[in-house]
């Protein structure tokens, strides 16, 4: 049996490596394809609702459960991608943020299905044994290194190379014969059922399901770590989260002896050194800490 603090070890770091594979679907995402998707929240939230409903109020075999969860996250995804292929980023933007909202806003008024705030039962491990979340840690690390290699290998594809000049010049794309629309179609909703996907291996890390894991600060989180990062670096995320979730949520919180009635301000100092390090590395390194920094002499 693991300990408390091993236990939390484990909590904690396979949080990370969630948001590592939300930041590198999201580096797919935008950039590369040049899609602006401020719902990440919502795609992981609903494979991991999704898949706690299924497995808990309708006793779905686990698998089975994960399978579903994912495919009603792809099919949410093709709809929506559908309506806001072709629109322009601001519109793509706020229509992936109120979708956001919206999965959140559900799975908090809909207690007849997800329990509301109460919250929804107790996910289990797939392997329950004492060493259940060391099983679940591997798992999503296995998971996690498979996104990221797959982003470093896209880019040098042909079909990569489509992307970035979709992304880079859409018109000039379309001028040469390609079909951006569907291939923008096709990253949206491949990246979005992945991001499901990692919700439905992330539910039973939190093992009891509430509305408050879902919310903006989640989407954000990714946001800020890929910026960081570097937005257009296969490894983008993967620096970004290590500088900022990695860094607050697990060596501080862990190993800083922080006077509990202290423990709030860290959430604040923390809400202030993201926004400090994202003007910072906006202002100074645009593309992140890993893309080129800005020319000297520019504004």
């Amino acid at each position: 049996m693991f300990d408390l603090l091993t236990s939390y070890t484990l909590f904690s770091l396979s949080t990370v490596m969630g948001f590592v594979a939300l930041a590198t679907l999201l580096h797919l995402q935008f950039g590369l394809a040049g899609i602006v998707n401020f719902g990440v929240v919502g795609f992981w939230g609903l494979g991991m609702y999704a898949f706690g409903v299924l497995l808990i109020q309708f006793e779905v075999p686990y698998p089975l459960a994960m399978l579903l969860a994912v495919a009603i996250v792809a099919a949410v995804s093709l709809l929506i991608g559908w309506v806001i292929v072709d629109l322009n980023d601001q519109a793509v933007l706020v229509a992936t943020l109120a979708f956001g909202t919206i999965v959140t806003s559900l799975v908090t008024t809909e207690k007849w299905l997800t329990e509301g705030v109460v919250g929804l039962g107790s996910v289990p491990y797939p392997v329950e044994t004492g060493d259940g979340a060391l099983w679940q840690f591997v798992v999503l690390t296995a998971v996690t290194a498979a996104i990221v290699i797959y982003a470093a290998r896209i880019a040098k594809t042909p079909y990569g190379r489509l992307l970035a000049a979709k992304r880079d010049n859409e018109p000039l794309a379309r001028g040469l014969g390609k079909n951006t629309s569907r291939h923008k179609l096709t990253i949206f909703v491949i990246t979005c059922a992945l991001m499901g996907f990692v919700g439905t291996l992330s539910a039973p890390v939190h093992r009891f399901l509430t509305p408050d894991l879902i919310g903006p600060g989640v989407t954000f989180s990714a946001w800020i770590a890929l910026i960081v990062g570097g937005k257009r670096h296969p490894l983008g995320g993967v620096l970004g989260v290590a500088l900022t979730i990695f860094v607050f949520d697990f060596v501080i919180e862990t190993y800083v002896p922080v006077p509990s009635e202290h423990a709030a301000t860290v959430t604040v100092i923390k809400t202030i050194v993201y926004g400090v390090t994202l003007i910072v590395a906006l202002m100074f390194r645009p593309l992140g800490l890993l893309g080129p920094g800005r020319k000297r002499g520019s504004r």
